[in-house]
Order: C-alpha cells, then structure tokens, then sequence
C-alpha cells in the first residue's frame, strides 16, 4: 500500500541508475521544548526516486508517494526503509542556505498549495 506525502528535507546522497536518479533525504522531526523553542526530536530518512538536477546539500520539497520495505540488518535483526516516488520536487534553497529566486518560492506555493499560510515565520523546517 502507498500513502501519499509531503515534506521537506535535505539531500545527503545521489546515486544514478539507468531506470533514474535516487536521493538520500534527511528530514528532522521538530517539536518546541519546555521554553518554547524549536528543537530537533528525531529524524526520518528517505531514499527518494525523482528527476536529475539536485546535489548534495541542497533543501527539496518533496511530493509523492510513500511505500515501506522491511529488509534483514547485518546483524540479523530487521529493519524498515522509507522509499518516495517523487511526483514533485523542488529547490527550496540552495547550498549553504541561500534562498531561491521568488520564483523558486512560487513553485513552492504551487506545491504545498495554501497549507504554506499562516505558518510560523520563525518554524525551523
């Protein structure tokens, strides 16, 4: 079963294949602590199937679908993968935190749609 999803996260490794290019994804959990600041509670990793055209480092919106795969460890015990076929995906900034042209920002919109407003300025994801 797929589930659709969306999120964002940072590209961490590429690798090529005849059949299409595969992201490795890391996404932080966020959650406020006790003072009201945002801090990283965890991460998710994704290996993301999507289009050619991004490098380690930058910051992509992801759209897709979500499928599970549990696969047995070297150390015998078992483990899940989290696999996205990216139907859309995107630059939110480039390397080392520069943020896209407004246009980038648009596609961004188109993307996420209205869930995009109202949304704290100061969220760090």
């Amino acid at each position: 079963m797929a589930v659709d999803i969306k999120f964002e996260g940072f590209v961490n490794g590429i690798r090529s294949f005849d059949w299409g290019t595969v992201y490795d994804v890391a996404h932080s959990q966020m959650m406020k602590d006790d003072q009201g600041e945002w801090k990283v509670d965890g991460k998710d990793y994704f290996s993301v199937t999507g289009p050619a055209g991004f490098e380690e480092g930058d910051r992509v919106a992801v759209v897709g679908r979500l499928k599970t795969k549990t696969f047995d460890k070297k150390d015998g015990s078992k483990g899940v993968s989290l696999n996205v076929r990216a139907s859309e995906m995107s630059k939110v900034e480039r390397r080392g935190g520069v943020p896209q042209s407004q246009s980038s920002q648009a596609a961004l919109t188109e993307v996420f749609g209205d869930t995009l407003k109202g949304i704290d300025d100061q969220a760090p994801f």
